[in-house]
């Protein structure tokens, strides 16, 4: 086992050989701005599927990968810092998310697994939408606890950290097969 210096850049090898493939998909599914934006804006336009809704995806997840940063530590910013970024960059890319999700208009995911039939292969993990909207709510909520967890009590932190890590995987999970069914499946939605 290799020191502190080895143990963090395999760190930051793995989470860069993590994001890529979310990176890459982003990449590949983008669609620029060409329509002319409706003049009247309806709810249903900031959903998904709507012609704002889906930049707004985009926008967010952007947002919530840029979070990510925080991992890496460049010595450019001090930690606090680095962690009052990744705060904001994460509450803001989740609310994007949120509205892109159809919350608080037309959210239909009340039960995140109602839409999930695995029978269906690829085509019917499209109900894990619902399950990655929740998991934002839950990674937004544990990390406002968190900022405070770290301040009270070293062994609430550590509680709260590996708490905060799993739904991070979680929704790093259902959020990429998310994107590989709307990306490369062409807007394929659950509701």
């Amino acid at each position: 086992m290799g020191g502190p210096r080895e143990r963090l850049a395999a760190q930051r090898a793995a989470l860069a050989v993590l994001l890529g493939p979310v990176v890459f998909l982003l990449a590949l599914g983008f669609e620029p701005l060409t329509e002319e934006p409706v003049p009247s804006l309806s709810h249903r336009d900031l959903k998904g599927d709507g012609w704002l809704g889906y930049r707004l995806g985009y926008a967010g997840t952007a947002m919530l990968l840029l979070a990510q940063a925080y991992l890496f530590r460049p010595g450019m910013l001090a930690r606090r810092e680095w962690l009052d970024v990744h705060c904001y960059l994460t509450t803001a890319g989740g609310l994007l998310v949120l509205v892109h999700s159809g919350f608080p208009f037309s959210f239909e995911y009340w039960n995140p697994f109602e839409r999930v039939y695995p029978r269906l292969g690829l085509y019917g993990l499209v109900g894990l939408q619902g399950l990655a909207a929740w998991l934002v709510v839950a990674l937004v909520a544990s990390g406002l606890f968190g900022r405070y967890a770290r301040a009270s009590s070293p062994a609430a932190f550590r509680l709260w950290r590996a708490l905060h890590s799993a739904l991070s995987g979680a929704l790093y999970v259902s959020g990429t097969v998310h994107l590989v069914i709307a990306v490369l499946l062409r807007h394929v939605s659950a509701a």
